[in-house]
């Protein structure tokens, strides 16, 4: 669970506990309101993070590099639907 800020570090620290993984990379998969659609956040074996948009009005054509700070905010952002999907089980453990 993401209470507080400072937890966030702990999370992506353990992120491969909470994502699926494709062979690959583990990922994440969170849904947005506006614009409607998808946010897959990515962590690649050597440690580093990416991203993928697709949503209603647009889709990146491929991952985007994301350094932790942003990361962090995104997270905090998606705090409620990511302690959402611990809470009901729909994340991999």
């Amino acid at each position: 669970m993401i209470l507080r800020n400072s937890e966030i570090t702990e999370f992506l620290q353990d992120f491969e506990r909470y994502a699926h993984q494709d062979g690959i990379k583990y990922f994440l998969t969170l849904n947005t309101v506006n614009p409607k659609g998808t946010l897959t956040i990515m962590k690649y074996p050597e440690g580093n993070f990416t991203y993928h948009r697709k949503n209603e009005n647009y889709w990146d054509i491929k991952e985007v590099d994301i350094d932790l700070e942003m990361l962090s905010d995104i997270i905090w952002g998606f705090r409620k639907t990511i302690n959402d999907m611990i809470l009901a089980g729909t994340m991999a453990h």
